[in-house]
């Protein structure tokens, strides 16, 4: 920091310190000292301007979701904060670290309806970790640093900080200085301590020997063991440390809603995920199980079926390792619970070899098998088809970005996740987070990211084209177009057979609009079609736009197959 600058810098230099390397925003006047000290630290910290702060915010949200470190967002109050809720929403539903920087009226005006005055803590509290304000320049970086270690601790989730926009243009001062100048600096102390904050680890507690004996009584005893992946701070060390122990020990691994990139989907041990429209064959196994290891997360709306679905059989041991509280007992009271992260979890459990695991060799071998023939399309099913295709097509490393709607059931169904972070999706069903995800992975370096998007998704967020052309990122966007809100369609359809009303829409021509941002764009309606578009894509320098024209199609992968209608996400 230099020898004299504003409160913009020290919040700047902050973040440097503590290892930001992206910034999301949509610029705004009430906090330009911090649009101008990221000027200065452009070398530093790679600034995405979105044309929206939804999609500011979602980008964040979504980088925080690949790297598992803090995503930051600056937007402005009022109007721009509001908008940015949304992927405050996100982040405490999927439990990942967000930090929102929030421009604030002067301090001076606080309470007196200024023009687009906003309570952070009244709009945000219910939804934050934390929620802050700096009145002080001498506490910015202090605030900062301890924003970013609340946002990444425990069960990661949101911060908003507000910015008052008179704070950060004041001028803050060695002790030296400020004696040189005869008092007249407006803050006295020592810049020095600015720059000492260096990032620290997230506090993490190891698996005590108490719980990890009662893992292994448990699965001594067990005949049909199930391990449950859940969100929250799920990263690369927890995804092959879980890989390595359940193959080892043949014991059967399922994935939480929009988990499924926790273990690779190759293992043998993997059985499926618990989404909207789950396998019968996985729900059966999570009714039956005699042992039920869940790690992180808790036992949701979506898992649970509308907290309709059986956890365990009667007697069952439910063991629960969550990384927060707030996790704990909402719908299942566990027989034994430890507040401790996944990758200590993890790490834990790793040095467990079980004895007798040829008890539960086939009921695992059974888990896989109708995993598999779960996640294979029959040949009627064009998009689960063209899903699947993809799959074979992307490499390991791909980053597979969606939002929410009728589409996702096919995506989260027919494709398989090999690594760690390639799957940034909403666990929380919010539409338009696609692209935004998209744009933060490809300005993150990801070589190939793939944006799948239904019609009345891709519009809430399509502005984010222009975003990605002008930062000059290569990305495929895939938008599955049926010219409906087809979830509302579907559920309506359902409730009040024959009054479809209000959930069509009118759709501009998506290859004219990926065209005019600079988009090799192409309209495809057969599998050989896509398979030939996707391929084109991967090799091409340029990005992609692929229109699927899904008009008439099923609304259900289950439909679409010819068996049991089931609900889909959105």
């Amino acid at each position: 920091m230099t020898a004299r600058s504003h409160v913009g810098s020290a919040i700047v230099e902050t973040l440097v310190a503590q290892s930001v390397r992206m910034v999301t925003c949509v610029p705004g006047e009430s906090f330009l000292p911090v649009l101008d000290a990221l000027r200065d630290h452009r070398d530093d910290v790679q600034l995405i301007v979105a044309r929206h702060e939804a999609s500011a915010g979602q980008a964040a949200v979504a980088h925080a979701m690949r790297t598992g470190r803090v995503g930051v967002c600056a937007v402005s109050r009022g109007p721009g904060a509001l908008h940015a809720a949304i992927a405050v929403h996100t982040a405490q539903q999927d439990a990942v670290p967000l930090l929102l920087l929030v421009g604030q009226v002067p301090m001076a005006d606080l309470g007196r309806g200024a023009f687009q005055e906003i309570s952070c803590e009244a709009v945000f509290g219910s939804m934050s970790k934390w929620v802050t304000r700096i009145e002080r320049p001498e506490r910015a970086a202090e605030t900062i640093a301890r924003a970013v270690r609340i946002a990444e601790a425990g069960r990661p989730g949101p911060v908003v900080v507000e910015l008052p926009e008179d704070v950060l243009y004041e001028t803050v001062a060695s002790v030296e200085e400020n004696a040189d100048a005869g008092g007249r600096a407006s803050v006295s102390f020592d810049v020095a301590k600015l720059t000492a904050l260096a990032p620290l680890a997230p506090l993490a507690g190891e698996l005590s020997s108490t719980t990890l004996e009662r893992i292994r009584e448990a699965l001594s005893r067990s005949a049909r063991p199930l391990v449950l992946l859940g969100r929250g701070g799920w990263g690369g060390e927890q995804h092959d440390g879980i890989r390595r122990f359940a193959e080892r020990n043949t014991l059967p691994v399922a994935a939480s809603f929009r988990c499924q990139d926790a273990i690779d989907n190759r293992s043998s041990s993997y059985v499926g995920h618990f989404g909207f429209g789950a396998d019968p064959e996985l729900v059966r196994m999570l009714a039956e199980a005699d042992c039920v290891i869940a790690i992180g997360g808790h036992f949701g709306d979506v898992e649970t079926d509308g907290y309709t679905r059986r956890i365990g059989a009667p007697d069952a041991e439910i063991i629960h390792l969550a990384a927060s509280e707030e996790d704990l007992d909402r719908t299942v009271r566990p027989t034994a619970a430890e507040l401790v992260a996944s990758g200590a979890a993890v790490r834990a459990l790793e040095s467990l070899d079980l004895d007798g695991t040829e008890r539960w060799a086939e009921w695992t071998s059974a888990g896989r098998a109708a995993y598999l023939a779960h996640s294979t399309p029959p040949a009627s099913d064009r998009l689960g088809a063209m899903i699947a295709a993809a799959s074979e097509l992307l490499g390991d490393d791909a980053v597979i970005c969606n939002g929410a709607g009728n589409y996702t059931g096919w995506l989260h169904r027919f494709y398989r996740y090999r690594n760690a972070g390639t799957q940034l999706a909403p666990a929380n069903g919010a539409m338009a987070f696609g692209l935004p995800a998209g744009v933060a992975a490809a300005a993150a370096g990801c070589r190939d990211v793939v944006v799948f998007a239904g019609d009345g998704c891709f519009m809430m967020s399509a502005p984010e084209l222009v975003t990605a052309a002008s930062a000059g990122l290569r990305l495929v966007v895939v938008v599955i177009n049926n010219n409906l809100f087809g979830t509302i369609r579907m559920h309506q359809d359902r409730e009040f057979p024959q009054r479809d009303y209000g959930t069509e829409l009118g759709n501009p021509d998506f290859v004219q609009l990926g065209n005019a941002h600079g988009f090799v764009s192409e309209r495809v309606r057969e599998v050989s079609e896509f398979e030939a578009a996707l391929q084109a894509a991967l090799g091409r320098a340029e990005s992609t736009l692929i229109e699927i024209d899904a008009v008439g199609w099923p609304l259900t992968p289950a439909a679409a197959a010819g068996a049991r209608s089931v609900s889909a996400s959105g």
